[in-house]
């Protein structure tokens, strides 16, 4: 059947035009001999992708594949540690051994608890030294304020001596004489 076209609406309909079906036997035979080659193929796969997909996860890898270490058994001296232990783990056959590596481990423990001492001595002697400085500040303050106030009273005493005397002392003829106030006067 053939598609009609309407010519009286303005407005662009929302259809799609239908193509006309095309007619040729190359494009049928071509269609037809890809498709049956390709489905096998992809059947395979997905057979083969469901199958493990349907296997539950333990399922899947062997023991041996993952590594699982076999419970309960006895591991003898001379085998490696195993892959998933735990790191810095040592397994001591000799007590003599066993004392050897505590020793080192109780040597370290004290060496931290000497350098730890050692630290509060030094941190004590900054200190110390820190209240001797201050005293020394404030003994200089003390003896600074009680030369000052020995100066003034010196000068108190020399002021005393000068106007009962008449005399003036050396600090006063060093400084210069006062020059006498211009007066005017208006009238």
């Amino acid at each position: 059947m053939a598609t009609t076209v309407k010519g009286g609406s303005s407005k662009p309909s929302n259809k799609r035009p239908s193509k006309p079906s095309k007619t040729g036997s190359s494009f049928k035979a071509k269609k037809p001999s890809s498709k049956p080659a390709a489905k096998p193929t992809q059947q395979k796969t997905k057979s083969s992708a469901q199958s493990l997909k349907k296997k539950p996860p333990h399922m899947r890898y062997t023991e041996k594949e993952l590594k699982v270490p076999q419970l309960n058994g006895i591991r003898p001296t001379g085998i490696q540690k195993r892959p998933n232990a735990k790191k810095g783990k040592k397994f001591v056959d000799d007590k003599d051994q066993m004392n050897a590596i505590l020793a080192l481990v109780m040597a370290e423990k004290e060496g931290n608890i000497e350098s730890k001492m050692m630290r509060a001595r030094q941190l004590e002697e900054v200190r110390e030294a820190r209240k001797l400085e201050a005293e020394k500040r404030v003994e200089g303050k003390k003896v600074g304020f009680e030369e000052r106030k020995q100066d003034i009273k010196d000068k108190k005493r020399k002021g005393r001596r000068s106007e009962t005397e008449g005399v003036p002392d050396e600090g006063e003829q060093k400084a210069p004489s006062k020059k006498p106030r211009k007066r005017v006067s208006f009238g």
